[in-house]
């Protein structure tokens, strides 16, 4: 009987983390397409870029939406990273696994485990170069861009697959649609938001050597 009402517990914790998870993924992944939307706008134009940049200054929402963002990414990692296998040992029984049983969720959620420790490294520099070179204006953006292009590059790749495939699983974990229908969405929607990004970053790199 204490070993059921124990495990009747363990299961409700389970389940109210992956509720927080699936949460807090869900605001990660809409902010950070917002956030991609919001810096294609320099494909419109310079002065389109700047106007909003110093709308979202105005209105605080820059100063409010950075912190609470900057929390809710260390939350979710925190949780979701509960599952992943932090011993040599272990990463190699899981690494055996997904190339015997060679299916396809598998290795999404390898990757997925993969792209979310790179993105904890590399949203830190991204943050801290962009509040070190505070205010986000089309200038300050290009300089950066042009000098680290290729890191803006590998965080778009890494930062847009992890939340394409986070999005699929977590749907598909929660049986809200079918798999294929919304692994079609996602890749397409993903594929759509990496072409803005590289465009925006082809226009940056190109203001940054004209400045």
């Amino acid at each position: 009987m204490l070993l059921q009402r124990t495990l009747s517990k363990s299961n409700k914790t389970d389940l109210y983390l992956d509720l927080v998870e699936l949460a807090s993924g869900l605001l990660l992944v809409g902010f950070l397409w917002t956030h991609m939307l919001f810096v294609a706008t320099i494909l419109i134009s310079q002065e389109t870029f700047n106007g909003l940049s110093e709308f979202l200054d105005k209105y605080y929402l820059s100063y409010i939406g950075i912190p609470f963002i900057i929390v809710v990414a260390l939350f979710h990692f925190v949780i979701a990273g509960r599952r992943i296998p932090t011993r040599i040992q272990e990463q190699r029984i899981v690494w055996r696994h997904a190339k015997m049983l060679r299916h396809t969720d598998t290795w999404t959620w390898v990757f997925q485990a993969i792209t979310g420790m790179a993105i904890l490294v590399l949203a830190s520099i991204h943050v801290w170069m962009v509040v070190t070179g505070w205010p986000i204006r089309d200038f300050t953006s290009a300089q950066r861009m042009e000098s680290f292009w290729w890191f803006y590059l590998i965080l778009l790749i890494v930062g847009e697959y992890h939340a394409g495939f986070g999005l699929y699983r977590q749907f598909v974990k929660w049986g809200w649609f079918p798999r294929k229908p919304i692994g079609y969405i996602t890749k397409v929607i993903t594929a759509i938001i990496l072409v803005l990004g590289l465009a925006a970053m082809f226009v940056f790199v190109q203001l940054g050597g004209a400045l």
